[in-house]
């Protein structure tokens, strides 16, 4: 009830008649890209919020918010469409298995977090968006417009640095050791650790992954 509510709130905001609402999200919870991913929109997952969300519940699970929800059924532009299908294929990314590293806090810390989320990023563009660079980029400053300041932070780097980093085309060794300058990361036997445990993503025809660093 919570979610329809949200949805018909904001079509106000939006200057749209809520039409369809059940149909709409009903095909797009279903991308063939997910196929044997349940994907559920849910008001319990960050309540009234403006700024459209998803998270990784478990494996074979992906809650999203209520936001989504009514940019899906009251804009369903290209933008909002080429989005959400990146943030699935983001948040599935992340599900196949990050790397485990247990500190709370820390430039290490910040490092391994770093890596995930462009590591899901990567995974994203190649799941969601059949490896194109521009359209996951676009999937990232789109997001970008939802925060006031875009700023790094301890979990992931900034919207603008994440587009920057896709822009290189290739998460390779390369990239992680760029990520570990990026962060302040110094503990080479951690980012060894870290570059061996991700295979190589190649997108967009940008060519191989196996160059050495630099």
């Amino acid at each position: 009830m919570f979610l329809w509510l949200h949805i018909r709130r904001r079509a106000g905001h939006y200057k749209k008649t809520c039409a369809d609402i059940r149909s709409k999200l009903l095909e797009a919870k279903e991308p063939e890209f997910a196929k044997g991913t349940k994907i559920v929109f849910t008001w319990l997952l960050d309540g009234p919020s403006c700024r459209p969300n998803a998270m990784s519940v478990f494996p074979g699970l992906i809650a999203v918010n209520a936001e989504w929800a009514a940019r899906l059924v009251l804009v369903d532009d290209d933008e909002v469409r080429n989005c959400f299908r990146f943030t699935l294929g983001h948040e599935m990314t992340h599900q196949a298995g990050d790397f485990s590293f247990w500190d709370i806090a820390g430039r290490d810390k910040k490092f391994v977090n770093w890596v995930s989320e462009v590591h899901a990023d990567y995974g994203g563009a190649l799941t969601a968006c059949d490896g194109s660079i521009d359209d996951a980029v676009r999937a990232l400053l789109y997001k970008s417009k939802e925060w006031k300041k875009d700023k790094d932070y301890l979990g992931h780097p900034s919207w603008h640095r994440r587009a920057d980093y896709l822009r290189k085309g290739c998460f390779d060794r390369a990239l992680v050791c760029r990520i570990a300058e990026d962060a302040g990361c110094k503990n080479s036997a951690l980012i060894e650790r870290v570059a061996m445990f991700y295979e190589p993503i190649t997108l967009g025809g940008s060519g191989s992954c196996l160059e050495t660093d630099k």
